[in-house]
């Protein structure tokens, strides 16, 4: 949850993110391009209090809540790094 909210830019919406993690959208892959759709994204943190929800980031709005683990939403790689080499 905090690697998503680090992206957040509240100076922007829709979605509420700086440029570095928006840019280079069209057919990106992960390799290539860093977008982000202004939607709700799942987090891999589960709620302390109640196992059966997780932690969301709302791109649209910068809003991070708490819900029922049910429905798809999008994921997001927030790590740099490709998995080749030393990072």
């Amino acid at each position: 949850m905090r690697e998503l909210q680090s992206i957040i830019d509240y100076e922007n919406f829709n979605p509420a993110v700086a440029s570095a993690f928006n840019a280079n959208c069209g057919g990106n892959t992960v390799f290539t391009g860093s977008c982000t759709a202004a939607s709700v994204y799942w987090s891999s943190s589960s709620f302390a209090f109640d196992s059966a929800h997780a932690w969301y980031v709302d791109f649209n709005s910068g809003v991070v809540f708490t819900a029922g683990k049910s429905g798809t939403l999008h994921v997001r790689a927030v790590r740099g790094g490709c998995g080749v080499g030393p990072n």
